[in-house]
């Protein structure tokens, strides 16, 4: 194995990892009927085990990754995991709501810490100029998951009932932990603790990047959270959700290069497009046209998480990236959650004939943020903490990337 390419095992293993944590995070919507029966539940009740997850995620995310700044990274992956991995046992044999309820919290808290920790992990693992193509293996994971666990827990759920779709999750995340041990490197970094009242240089372009993806993932999930009714009437649903799957498959694969090779205008970029491509599905009459729009706006939605996260990783100092991580994380739930409450809101209204371009118009106002944040890059800030070797690299790609 050489040297250039002994990064990839471990960033395989927490790919891994990440798969069966969104897995697990996902499932209970591919066995709600049956576990709303088993547990006494209406089906739309049992759909808050996801909601609750989420909101658990928002709320824990920021101070518990700041209450664990000095552990060491790779235990504190192996501790989110093992949680985790408790946490799916307690869902498969709960004997009521309220406790498959409270598993589902715990497992949620644990998730928020190791997705803050593994992308700033995963992007320590490799040069600076290699971000993109890091991230891009390690976000290959929950594409994945939405294309391949879900239908296999709700096939198994079939078969052998829900309870068994939940334990064989946390046999996966236990698996994870012992693959996670054996191949992931220990990090060389020293723990960290922020100093009371000090705020790093970093955080602040930080802020402005997952603004940037804040906006851009609820306008994405104003229109995708309401994609059955709105894509029935036009092509189908199972021929939407299909294309829209390969095209996430598509984006991933490509995300890392087009990262790397644009670190700077990668991300407005991706973000307009996405815009764009949201806004002309409103205008979609023909199934075939409709369907070749999914598979544009899977690309783009695959695309978009690891130019976010790898541009966020870019601009965040050595210390700040934890945090910075648990910012992203935050950001993503918020913007799945806020997404889909701009799309019941519209929806209720009579609007998914316009819904589209609401969340072409919500997708658009990313942009400002981004202009605000290479605005501000114009005048920076001195830096703090990165390294020679880093810093160099970042005025490398600033003045290759368009």
């Amino acid at each position: 194995m050489t040297r250039r390419n002994d990064h990839i095992w471990p960033l395989l293993a927490l790919s891994t990892a990440t798969f069966t944590t969104v897995s697990a995070e996902m499932m209970p919507t591919g066995v709600l009927d049956q576990l709303g029966e088993s547990l006494s539940v209406t089906s739309s009740t049992a759909g808050l085990l996801v909601t609750f997850w989420a909101v658990t995620i928002a709320v824990t995310s920021i101070p518990l990754v700041r209450a664990t700044l000095s552990w060491r990274r790779k235990p504190l992956i192996l501790i989110t995991l093992g949680i985790m991995t408790g946490a799916n046992v307690m869902t498969a044999f709960a004997s009521s709501y309220a406790l498959a309820l409270v598993s589902r919290i715990i497992g949620a808290t644990a998730h928020g810490v190791f997705w803050a920790v593994v992308v700033a992990y995963a992007a320590s693992l490799v040069p600076p100029e290699r971000v993109g193509k890091a991230l891009a293996i390690v976000l290959a994971g929950p594409t994945l998951a939405n294309l391949v666990s879900l239908p296999a827990g709700a096939t198994l759920a079939h078969e052998v009932g829900w309870r068994a779709t939940f334990f064989a999750v946390a046999v996966a995340c236990a698996l994870c932990v012992f693959l996670v041990a054996l191949v992931v490197p220990a990090s060389t970094d020293t723990p960290v603790a922020l100093s009371k009242g000090t705020l790093d240089h970093s955080a602040t372009p930080v802020l402005w990047v997952a603004g940037g993806g804040f906006f851009a993932l609820v306008g994405f999930y104003a229109l995708f959270t309401f994609v059955v009714p709105v894509s029935e009437a036009v092509a189908g649903i199972a021929g939407v959700l299909l294309a829209s799957g390969v095209g996430g498959v598509v984006g991933v694969l490509v995300a890392g290069r087009i990262s790397d090779r644009w670190p700077t205008g990668a991300l407005p970029v991706t973000v307009m497009t996405l815009a764009i491509i949201l806004g002309f599905t409103g205008f979609a009459h023909a199934p075939v046209a409709y369907i070749l729009l999914a598979v544009l706006w899977g690309v783009m939605i695959g695309i978009l998480p690891v130019v976010l996260q790898a541009n966020v990783m870019r601009v965040a100092s050595e210390n700040f990236r934890p945090l910075a991580g648990s910012v992203l994380v935050t950001v993503l739930n918020l913007g799945v959650g806020l997404g889909a409450g701009l799309g019941s809101l519209v929806s209720s209204q009579d609007g998914l004939r316009v819904l589209p371009f609401i969340a072409a118009a919500t997708t658009a106002l990313a942009i400002i943020p981004l202009i605000i944040f290479r605005l501000l890059r114009r005048n920076p800030q001195p830096p703090a903490s990165p390294s020679t070797g880093q810093a160099a690299s970042l005025r490398h790609r600033d003045d290759v990337a368009p």
